[in-house]
């Protein structure tokens, strides 16, 4: 029945379709035999092969994984009269612009009817929002929920070209994710911070790799702060922007958005012990999917350093994405890089434990070897390549700090950060040197 089936598109290409039995509560997909036979046609995920035998849960799944997460959630979901655990009608609602290359479309319906649409945002109105979030949810602009991207915090989808900003519509797709500072007193500088670490990974990258492993973020004065960060999964060109599909580590692993933390029942004594969600040991079962597995590796050996150096908490299984195509998975650019431990307030227990150990100031060189072990690693190159990342670190991470693009206070933050970043690199690289030297009847 129409009624519960969507229409699947790779930009103008038509892939498949989604299916609901509102009876069974169940999920299909359904690839186009075209899209199957297309050179250029690809499987949406690992799980979601080609060959279209993936199950009803492996579907539901992938789905759940695109929809926005906490408040963000709660507003699509009043906004919409949809509940939130109705995932066919939120995607339904959401769909036309995801995380990746797909639009979900009722069926007869083409994801940019009506040709490109562009309403530009005046800086004075995008201030005027910022200051109203507390009344008016900062998702919904024009009558329409803009936040169809994962996640928690306030985000704006949108077109920039040059100075100026756009709600994109029809034809034409978002190239920036707008992430003003959080309402929250909880998180002071949260621009700036993030900004920060962004920057960092990519000088440390740079340094290292001669290429940026980040996503290239800049900050807005309208007057307020905001992020903006640019979407590795757009690629303007001269009259359009295409879309790149990309899917996160949950959808890569075929495992559910509760599982984005290792900890997935939580940290209480009784439970604790439960460590069924995303880990780095199962992220790694990725590689065999990987294009390139060397390079693959570096890059989530990155990601894995900088939670160590940031203290970056929260690098949980929806913070690592892949780009997807027919050949296999390639890391994308890091993202969402933030030095969580900076706010006393929040919760500090990693995301992923190395090891056995949660605390950031618990890992020792025996949990970096035993993460090297659980991951397949060498440790002697991770070892390598942690001592060189924290040399670049050091000398990197106070070179950020002196960035003009901050500001009054947010200068003394950053200083203190960078500050914080020196001393781990620091302690880090003490010990790096004894990681290759344990035995294997030590694991």
């Amino acid at each position: 029945m129409d009624d519960y089936a969507l229409h699947l598109y790779a930009g103008e290409v038509f892939v498949g379709a989604l299916k609901f039995d509102p009876g069974s509560e169940e999920f299909a997909l359904e690839y186009d035999p075209a899209w199957v036979k297309n050179p250029a046609g690809f499987p949406l995920s690992p799980h979601l092969p080609l060959a279209g035998d993936a199950s009803s849960g492996t579907v539901k799944r992938f789905v759940e994984n695109l929809l926005p997460e906490g408040n963000a959630l709660d507003v699509a979901s009043k906004h919409s009269n949809i509940m939130k655990n109705n995932i066919f009608g939120l995607i339904r609602h959401l769909g036309r612009e995801t995380a990746g290359a797909l639009s979900f479309v009722p069926v007869g319906q083409k994801p940019g009817e009506g040709g490109p649409q562009a309403r530009e945002i005046p800086l004075a109105e995008l201030e005027e929002r910022i200051q109203r979030r507390a009344q008016q949810p900062f998702s919904v602009w024009d009558g329409k929920v803009r936040m169809s991207v994962a996640g928690f915090q306030d985000k704006l989808l949108v077109l920039k070209d040059g100075d100026k900003l756009f709600l994109a519509d029809g034809s034409l797709a978002s190239t920036h994710i707008l992430k003003p500072q959080p309402l929250s007193e909880a998180m002071p500088f949260m621009v700036a911070n993030e900004h920060f670490c962004m920057k960092l990974a990519n000088r440390i990258s740079q340094s290292r790799f001669n290429a940026d492993y980040a996503a290239e973020v800049e900050i807005l004065r309208v007057p307020s702060a905001v992020l903006a960060v640019k979407r590795f999964d757009r690629r303007r060109t001269k009259d359009s922007v295409d879309r790149l599909h990309i899917i996160d580590a949950c959808q890569a692993l075929d495992m559910s958005v509760t599982t984005k933390y290792e900890r997935n029942m939580g940290e209480g004594e009784d439970v604790k012990h439960i460590r069924d969600g995303v880990s780095f040991q199962k992220l790694m079962d990725v590689r065999k999917d990987l294009i390139d597995q060397a390079l693959g590796v570096q890059r989530i050996v990155l990601w894995a350093v900088t939670t160590l150096l940031l203290g970056n908490s929260d690098a949980h299984g929806k913070n690592l994405s892949f780009y997807s195509q027919n050949a296999g998975l390639a890391v994308t650019e890091l993202y969402d890089l933030v030095s969580v431990v900076q706010y006393k307030n929040i919760h500090h227990d990693l995301a992923m434990a190395f090891g056995d150990e949660f605390e950031l100031n618990g890992i020792k060189s025996f949990a970096l070897a035993d993460f090297c072990e659980r991951t397949r690693i060498p440790r002697p190159y991770f070892a390598r390549e942690l001592t060189k990342l924290c040399e670049l670190a050091i000398v990197q991470a106070k070179l950020q700090a002196e960035d003009s693009v901050y500001v009054d206070e947010e200068r003394k933050f950053v200083s203190g950060l960078a500050n914080f970043i020196v001393e781990r690199a620091a302690n880090l690289l003490k010990m790096a040197g004894d990681i290759p030297k344990f035995k294997k009847v030590n694991f």
